[in-house]
């Protein structure tokens, strides 16, 4: 149901170009990525192979599917925003109860999600004040929730979280293929609903080696690298803060990037020979700029050098757009994403050597 979820993110760009929507888009995604995470860390918690859990996260998935689909009139009117609100609500509590359940056999586990359940039940609440305001107010709203959650996350930090590295890595690595197939489905939509003449063919190609520069750029090594450095990490509560800021926080921009540049991609193919529309080009910068800009923070945040050819990349993505967006066709600009993506690649594959090795634990 986060894969529906995904897609509908998309929907609110393609609905609204304005600040706006970029604003709702990435507050929504904070909200939907938020509520992943949770279940991802009670996931070594839950006890799944008993009927009654598989039951209520059957149920809890369901329920998603009705906070998914209303995600693109979230900011509408009241209705509409209890329409998401009520059942985004039901999911994060639902989700930290079974997590508290989960734990019931492991009091020191317990005692540590002490430190965060005070706090994390409040965004769920703000998220349902905010539905009954004006759509004006919501959003405010809606972010302070999303201040509460990362104060939350960081109050969580006082306690001893066990963190399993190779589920951990997993599990995120799971949502970066969610995002990365939102992309792909796109461009497969794009093109059934259009001639595939050439110039159609080859701008589909060169979009389809940006998405598969950014698979790439994640699973041949950083996952493995990220799954390596928590692994090696002994002691339980500098582990837990590390998995915390790796995966919960710097895998956001990482998804949110993915997701924008998905967006970027559709609106290129829509009208390959034209240039690029400024939403198109804002979406395809960002959103490179915040994927290659997750993996800098993150590699930093593991306590390794510089990510050089991520960093050069991040900058000539820049320049590319706002030098040639708005003089080169759609389908020329995205070529040139393309290539700037697959050199960055190959010399930092030359560079690295081979794949670092996935760490099971």
């Amino acid at each position: 149901m986060f894969v529906f979820a995904v897609t509908e993110l998309v929907v609110v760009l393609e609905e609204d170009h304005q600040l706006g929507g970029w604003f709702h888009v990435a507050l929504l995604g904070w909200l939907v990525w938020w509520a992943w995470s949770e279940f991802t860390w009670a996931g070594k918690a839950i006890d799944l192979d008993r009927r009654s859990v598989r039951v209520a996260l059957l149920g809890l998935t369901g329920v998603t599917l009705l906070f998914a689909a209303a995600i693109p009139d979230a900011f509408g009117g009241m209705a509409d925003g209890f329409r998401f609100a009520v059942p985004y609500v039901v999911v994060r509590l639902g989700g930290l109860a079974l997590y508290w359940i989960g734990l019931r056999h492991d009091p020191d586990h317990q005692a540590a999600l002490r430190n965060y359940l005070p706090l994390a039940v409040v965004p769920p609440l703000l998220i349902v004040v905010g539905a009954a305001l004006a759509a004006e107010v919501r959003p405010w709203v809606w972010l302070a929730a999303v201040f509460v959650d990362v104060a939350s996350a960081l109050a969580a930090g006082r306690g001893e979280f066990r963190v399993s590295p190779g589920h951990f890595a997993e599990r995120h690595a799971l949502f970066v293929i969610i995002a990365l197939g939102e992309a792909v489905v796109g461009i497969g939509a794009a093109l059934a609903g259009i001639d595939p003449t050439p110039l159609v063919v080859g701008t589909t190609a060169a979009a389809f080696v940006v998405v598969a520069s950014q698979w790439w750029g994640y699973f041949d090594w950083v996952q493995g690298a990220a799954e390596a450095r928590l692994a090696s990490e002994p002691d339980l509560r500098r582990r837990g803060h590390l998995a915390r800021d790796l995966f919960t926080f710097l895998h956001f921009p990482i998804i949110l990037g993915t997701v924008v540049v998905a967006f970027g991609i559709e609106e290129a193919l829509l009208h390959p020979g034209s240039p690029l529309q400024p939403a198109a080009q804002v979406a395809l910068g960002s959103g490179l700029v915040l994927f290659l800009g997750g993996f800098l923070l993150g590699n930093a945040r593991a306590g390794r050098p510089l990510l050089v050819e991520r960093a050069v990349a991040a900058l000539l993505v820049v320049a590319e757009i706002a030098v040639l967006g708005s003089l080169l066709s759609a389908s020329a600009v995205v070529a040139v994403l393309a290539v700037t993506l697959v050199v960055t690649t190959l010399v930092e594959t030359r560079r690295r050597g081979r794949a670092v090795p996935t760490t099971k634990v």
